[in-house]
């Protein structure tokens, strides 16, 4: 066989298993999408089926509805999860920095690396109590800062973790580079180091992000009021003991997913060079 058609033939293969692999994985999202147009009783007669009239008035009603009102769940975890993002790339930020490069050299700072990553072994379920207590103590029950700092507490160690390994790979002559020139230690970081690890951020905004939104049980631990629930506590209103609305459900769910979709397109880019970054040594 010609050795050409050889390989457009194991191209097209291999697109073939592709393009059917992620058919398979959009059937999920595809099935939402079409039950959030439909009514309670038409997915009760045939959930699989397509709709027999598209009720557009599910998203209106959810977003608009003085009963529902959807949006303040939104900006509630727009909120928290914007805050947590900001704190968890601050800290992760300096901290893989002061780890990650050589000359930060300072007494016990082997073993504070080993107690940061020795935290990730510890199961989240079992700092629900103690977090709670803590939350009580301080009078942070029932608010946005609660959350926050937790999510915060959870992204930190693993985020310093990458941003460490990142910038320990980076060549020293940037920094020497810099020093000659008159810069001081802020500015090299601020200028050249943190522009140097966009593609890593881009990958601990979209991870974290993704965490921070869905998350369900440390919301549900820390927040009895219902004007500061965050997304997933009020998508659970429309399933419940007492009432079983799929079609809002479903659209409630795929408002919930637009933003993390938009935010991995517009980072799709740098997130691939994040995900590969450390397999090339700089």
């Amino acid at each position: 066989m010609d050795p050409k058609l050889k390989r457009r033939i194991s191209k097209i293969l291999i697109t073939l298993v592709l393009m059917t692999f992620t058919f398979i994985l959009l059937i999920p999202f595809i099935w939402v999408v079409l039950m959030s147009v439909r009514t309670t009783g038409d997915i009760l007669s045939n959930p699989y089926g397509l709709p027999k009239l598209i009720r557009w008035q599910n998203y209106y009603q959810l977003m608009f509805d003085p009963q529902i009102r959807f949006y303040r769940y939104f900006i509630n975890s727009v909120i928290v999860t914007g805050g947590a993002i900001v704190l968890t790339l601050t800290l992760s930020c300096l901290g893989g920095y002061g780890f990650g490069r050589k000359r930060f050299v300072f007494k016990y700072r082997g073993v504070l690396l080993i107690i940061l990553l020795f935290s990730l072994m510890l199961p989240r379920q079992a700092m629900y109590i103690p977090q709670f207590v803590m939350m009580s103590k301080y009078g942070l029950l029932n608010t946005r800062i609660s959350l926050i700092l937790l999510y915060t507490a959870f992204a930190v160690t693993m985020s310093t973790y990458l941003m460490q390994t990142y910038f320990s790979q980076l060549p020293e002559e940037f920094e020497e580079s810099a020093r000659i020139d008159g810069a001081n230690d802020l500015q090299i970081f601020w200028h050249i180091m943190l522009p140097l690890a966009r593609p890593v951020i881009a990958t601990l905004i979209i991870f974290n992000f993704m965490t921070f939104w869905n998350e369900l049980l440390i919301a549900l631990t820390m927040v009895t009021k219902s004007e500061l629930r965050t997304l997933p506590l009020a998508m659970m209103n429309f399933i419940g003991e007492n009432r079983a609305d799929y079609g809002m459900g479903a659209a409630s769910l795929v408002v919930g997913m637009l933003p993390v979709v938009i935010l991995y397109v517009a980072l799709s880019e740098r997130f691939v060079q994040g995900m590969t970054a450390g397999a090339i040594k700089g």
